[in-house]
């Protein structure tokens, strides 16, 4: 018996649509909102951070405790690891001004790093000259990016509003586009039987 995979469209019903549509319209909103006010995004992202902080550790302290099936040596590691986020997604909520400087820290180190690592890659030898002209262009337009968000916090909110927000907007568009279309492709097997002649 051979398997071969033919590709069916689906269409998916009437108050399904509607339901992409409303959440697709809901997602956009919420992008929206997050561009309008990027340090309400930024305290909500540190809060969703730490309760998934929290969630984990809760996780890998049960994990520790009573999966009795794993070596002590991981069970241990799982313990402490679980407290170690607990007590950090408890901090993070306390302080929660701390916790978004710290975050807008590490996206500022991480532009820094992004941006020295491009100016590396376009001194290195890639022709053609152009090439590395650009690259190293955009590695100190990314560090000097770096540098800004260091010294004027509120930039590195409205970086990480943005992102936010465009991922929203993209997964917003995805959910009417399907919504008003309905359909997409799914591919099923089909049984087929061969016979020596």
């Amino acid at each position: 018996m051979d398997r071969l995979i033919s590709r069916f469209d689906v269409r998916a019903s009437g108050p399904w649509g509607a339901l992409e549509i409303i959440g697709g319209l809901i997602v956009i909103a919420a992008a929206l909102v997050a561009l309008a006010d990027p340090q309400f995004v930024v305290n909500a992202f540190v809060i969703l951070i730490a309760a998934g902080l929290i969630i984990g550790g809760l996780f890998r302290i049960g994990v520790g405790m009573f999966a009795l099936v794993l070596p002590s040596t991981l069970r241990t590691l799982n313990t402490a690891g679980g407290i170690t986020a607990v007590v950090l997604g408890i901090a993070a909520l306390l302080e929660l001004q701390a916790a978004v400087a710290i975050l807008i820290t590490i996206l500022a180190l991480a532009l820094l790093l992004v941006g020295a690592f491009e100016v590396g890659v376009g001194v290195a030898r890639h022709p053609p000259m152009w090439l590395r002209v650009s690259i190293v262009v955009i590695g100190v337009l990314t560090v000097i990016l770096a540098g800004i968000v260091i010294i004027d916090a509120s930039i590195g909110e409205g970086i990480i509003a943005a992102i936010l927000a465009l991922a929203l907007l993209l997964v917003g568009i995805r959910n009417l586009v399907h919504g008003f279309t309905g359909h997409h492709r799914i591919a099923a097997p089909i049984e087929t039987s061969v016979t020596a002649a």
